[in-house]
C-alpha cells in the first residue's frame, strides 16, 4: 500500500477532484494507492465525499485498462478522510493566529502527514489541490532516500524529504525575501516549493519535524513570508534530496525559458537542461498563483486541466477573448524550448 495526502477545506473539493483524477489516471505502480484527505473545522460536505468517492471507484474499474500488474481488486485505489484539528491544536497559538500566521490553516497540515499517517509504511508523499498529474506518480513515491544524493553537502546520516528547486540564490523575487533576511545561509544556492513533498516518513516521525518547524516559525514568523515552506527550507536545506522540476512545474515559465541564457547555472533554482524537459514533458503541473485553469486563463497547459474538469463532470471556464493569439504564442515557446534541448550544448 502506498499512500498520497492533500488537504483542503470544502471550498476546494472541486479542485480536489481534479486533481485526484489526474493522479488516478497516470498511476501505473504495482502497488495500491491509498488516498488521503485532511480536513476539519466543518469537514467536507456529503456530496462532495461522494464525488470524490465515485472517482477513486470509476478508477478501480478502469485499472485494468492501464496497469502493468492488472488485477480484479476492486480496492486498489482507496479513500479515506482524516480530521486534522486535533494535531493542529496543541499550536493553535501560532497556527490560528491570525496576526502571526497569515496563510489558510491548510498550508500548515502538510507537515502533519508522517504524524497523521502513522500507520503508512514506506515513503507518503503530500500535493497541492492546484495540481494537474500527467506523469505516474509512484515515481517519487519510490524514491530511494537511503542512497539519494542530497541538495546540500551534510553530516547527517539520511535525508528528511524530497521537494523540486523554485529559486536561485540572485533571482530578484526571492534573494532579499529569503538570503537576505537569513532564512538561508549564504552557502546555499536553491530554495525548494513544497507543494510536491514526499516524505522519509520514519525518518520525520523519529525527529518529530513537525515540532521542530513549528518552533522555527514561532520565532521567526516576522520574516517568513512562505510560512512552513520557509521552515522547512531554513531548518532542512541540508536534508533535502531535489526532485527534477518536471516534477511541480509552473507552466507561466515556458515563456522566461525561452527567452533566457541557456548557459548559466539554473533558472529559478534548476538546470537549464531541466527546465527544458519540464516545459516539454511536465510530470506535475503545478498551477500556482492567480491565474488558476478553473478561471479564464491564458496558461499554456490550461486545456488539459480542462479536459480532466470535464473528466469529473465539471465544465471548464470560457476562453478568454483573443486567446487563438496566446496560444500561437505559446505554441512558438515551446518550440523554442523543443529546439534548444536538441542542440548539441543541452545533448552531450
Amino acid at each position: 500500500m502506498r499512500d498520497v495526502a492533500f488537504s483542503c477545506d470544502n471550498n476546494g473539493a472541486p479542485f480536489l477532484q481534479v486533481t485526484v483524477w489526474s493522479l488516478l489516471e497516470h498511476y501505473k505502480g504495482s502497488e495500491p494507492l491509498r488516498i488521503n484527505v485532511f480536513e476539519g473545522w466543518g469537514g467536507h460536505s456529503a456530496e462532495s465525499k461522494l464525488k470524490l468517492k465515485s472517482i477513486v471507484e470509476e478508477w478501480n474499474q478502469r485499472h485494468n485498462l492501464h496497469s502493468p500488474t492488472p488485477t480484479q481488486n476492486s480496492n486498489f485505489f482507496s479513500l479515506r478522510y482524516h480530521n486534522i484539528e486535533s494535531y493542529v491544536a496543541p499550536y493553535a497559538d501560532i497556527l490560528m493566529n491570525r496576526e502571526k500566521s497569515r496563510w489558510n490553516i491548510f498550508t500548515w497540515t502538510p507537515i502533519f502527514t508522517p504524524q497523521i499517517l502513522s500507520d503508512a509504511e514506506g515513503n507518503v508523499a503530500h500535493f497541492d489541490i492546484d495540481m494537474l498529474f500527467n506523469d505516474d506518480v509512484s515515481k517519487i513515491l519510490n524514491l530511494n532516500f537511503s542512497t539519494s544524493q542530497l541538495s546540500q553537502p551534510s553530516q547527517l546520516s539520511q535525508p528528511l524529504i524530497a521537494c523540486v528547486a523554485e529559486y536561485g540564490q540572485g533571482d530578484p523575487v526571492i534573494t532579499e525575501a529569503v538570503w537576505g533576511k537569513g532564512i538561508l545561509p549564504s552557502s546555499v544556492e536553491r530554495y525548494f516549493n513544497t507543494g510536491t513533498i514526499v516524505f522519509n516518513t520514519a525518518k520525520c516521525r523519529e525527529e518529530k519535524t513537525w515540532e521542530k518547524l513549528i518552533a522555527w516559525y514561532r520565532e521567526h514568523y516576522d520574516i517568513a513570508d512562505r510560512i512552513e515552506q520557509d521552515a522547512w527550507n531554513a531548518l532542512y536545506h541540508d536534508r533535502t534530496v531535489l526532485l527534477p522540476l518536471r516534477w511541480n512545474f509552473h507552466d507561466r515559465l515556458i515563456k522566461s525559458f525561452a527567452k533566457w541564457n541557456p548557459f548559466v547555472k539554473y533558472w529559478q533554482g534548476n538546470p537549464p537542461r531541466e527546465c527544458y524537459e519540464a516545459a516539454l514533458n511536465p510530470a506535475i503541473l503545478h498551477f500556482w498563483g492567480p491565474k488558476k485553469p478553473w478561471k479564464p486563463s491564458h496558461r499554456p497547459y490550461r486545456k488539459l486541466y480542462h479536459a480532466a474538469m470535464r473528466a469529473v463532470g465539471q465544465t471548464p471556464p470560457r476562453e478568454p477573448a483573443l486567446a487563438f493569439i496566446h496560444n500561437l504564442k505559446n505554441g512558438r515557446d515551446l518550440k523554442k524550448c523543443r529546439a534548444r534541448l536538441v542542440e548539441a550544448e543541452f545533448t552531450r
